[in-house]
């Protein structure tokens, strides 16, 4: 994609830094002299620069600004301490709660809020950088600017409906620098609120958060498979969307964006990865949790529950195991009407038909002893049940004893083919258990998955990826197969797999916004 549909734009929080000291003998002074003085800083939200179609403005929850902290650092990053605690040594923030706000009239700028703060800072020296950080509570010792960029925030502290989405400084490239603090300059320092107002630091600040949504080009989200239904000759089994759910994504987020001066437009594959002029790059380090990647990969059929259009946020994950769009379905008749289906051997079956050939596959070895006639294992003396939940066990059954049958007496046929031995009932469910599995589509429920994917061009490294402050939808435009099978929907499956012997895709198209779009065409396998 051209540079030029990188552009991201802004949503203003105009705070004032200010004091009621009086000025007057301190008309040249800088902070480092003074106990008090002032900065105002223009907090900017770094997105939907251009509010052309590339881009979407966040809802009234995702933009709000319930609170803001701001840190302050001396030029190497360590803690600048600028206000002053009860009895205490000072601290290197100030947090303003009840933020005002207004809109703007601007057309780069979605939201205006006003704050007004005290400094307190005598070092001999001024504060060198400042980070903003939006509905966060702290309330620590002072922090070094290591330590607050490393600082790790799980989803639920980043999304809170209540507190506000959290927020922190954009991180970007300018030159061979990285830019993850805001540069305050002997410039930026005033003495009166007026003069401060004129030379106002503009901190750029996004969203720790992803947000990633699902849309059917189907309104009835039912979609033509393209497998014939050979139990109801003529026909094609559908797929019918019943909700969706984010998979593999990562349980935490440093609270500054992590970037490496070694990336580049090439060895990303994304044209225009950083874009000094908009304070914005397109790519990030996910966070480690205790040195290791923590993602949530677990799921279960019936815990996909987001519906069709209801969003899903996540944390930045650039770790190679993707972060996945799970769509949880129904293979239906062309009505929408569930169909339950078996594959077996390579062979479309029912349910009944599978159960006849396992019986079948013991009759003349299993009997049931009623202490005068023997009776060959029968297909109601059978159950199926979840293989397990890793791998192929995931979306396979096998067989074992009913319940019922269970509870008779067991003989097995001697290799003299006349006479007959006890069985006990763990020896007939160890041979249901040795025969081939089978795949269920239980009440025709199934499944299909994606990777999202990012900016990168295929091959790349970012080509798949999320990265916070990107909003991803994902339009399914056709689905070809019958998904993975699904037998027992309250089973916990370790991770989304592929049946091996099948293949099954969704055809769609990913949108990536920041709140940004971006095209991709892509296929959901």
């Amino acid at each position: 994609m051209k540079a030029n549909k990188l552009l991201l734009g802004l949503m203003a929080v105009g705070t004032l830094f200010s004091c009621t000291n009086d000025e007057s003998e301190f008309e040249n002074a800088s902070v480092g002299q003074l106990e008090k003085s002032y900065i105002t800083v223009n907090v900017n939200s770094a997105y939907d620069i251009t509010r052309a179609a590339n881009y979407e403005d966040g809802t009234d929850v995702e933009k709000k600004v319930n609170k803001a902290i701001f840190f302050f650092f001396d030029n190497a990053g360590s803690p600048y301490n600028v206000s002053v605690e009860t009895g205490g040594t000072g601290v290197n923030y100030i947090v303003k709660n009840n933020l005002g706000g207004s809109n703007s009239t601007s057309e780069n700028i979605e939201t205006i809020t006003e704050a007004v703060l005290t400094i307190e800072g005598n070092k001999g020296t001024n504060p060198s950088k400042v980070v903003a950080v939006l509905n966060w509570d702290y309330a620590g010792s002072s922090i070094s600017l290591y330590d607050l960029k490393s600082t790790l925030v799980d989803l639920a502290a980043a999304t809170n409906q209540t507190s506000g989405f959290v927020m922190s400084n954009s991180v970007y490239m300018s030159g061979s620098d990285i830019m993850d603090a805001t540069p305050i300059t002997a410039a930026n320092i005033a003495t009166t609120i007026n003069d401060a107002n004129a030379i106002a630091v503009q901190v750029y600040v996004e969203r720790l958060a992803a947000k990633v949504a699902l849309a059917t080009s189907e309104t009835d989200g039912l979609y033509d498979t393209g497998v014939e239904n050979p139990l109801s000759p003529g026909t094609n089994f559908y797929a019918k969307v019943v909700n969706w759910k984010l998979n593999t994504t990562m349980s935490h987020s440093n609270m500054v964006k992590t970037i490496s001066p070694s990336w580049s437009d090439d060895n990303l594959g994304i044209i225009g990865w950083n874009i000094e002029a908009y304070k914005r790059s397109f790519w990030g380090t996910s966070a480690s949790v205790g040195g290791e990647v923590s993602l949530d990969k677990n799921f279960s059929w019936n815990g996909i529950t987001n519906t069709v259009g209801e969003p899903e946020y996540c944390l930045e994950n650039t770790t190679g195991q993707n972060t996945k769009v799970l769509v949880s379905a129904q293979i239906s008749d062309a009505q929408g009407n569930a169909v339950e289906v078996v594959k077996f051997l390579g062979e479309y079956i029912t349910v009944d038909g599978l159960k006849n050939q396992i019986a079948s596959a013991l009759a003349t070895k299993y009997y049931k002893y009623d202490g005068a006639t023997y009776a060959s294992i029968l297909p109601e003396d059978i159950e199926l049940v979840q293989a397990g939940n890793s791998g192929v066990d995931s979306y396979t059954v096998t067989y074992r004893l009913a319940t019922a049958a269970e509870a008779l007496t067991w003989k097995v046929k001697n290799a003299d083919g006349v006479s007959y031995s006890d069985a006990a009932v763990a020896d007939v469910n160890n041979a249901l258990g040795a025969l081939a599995t089978a795949q269920v589509w239980k009440n025709g429920m199934t499944y299909y998955f994606t990777d999202i994917q990012h900016l990168g061009s295929a091959g790349s490294t970012a080509e798949f990826g999320i990265v916070r402050n990107h909003s991803y939808v994902v339009n399914i435009n056709a689905i070809v197969g019958l998904g993975t099978p699904v037998y027992d929907a309250s089973n916990e499956i370790d991770e989304p797999v592929k049946p091996t012997d099948t293949e099954s895709f969704i055809s769609a198209q990913i949108n990536v916004l920041s709140w940004r779009l971006v095209d991709n065409n892509v296929t959901l396998n």
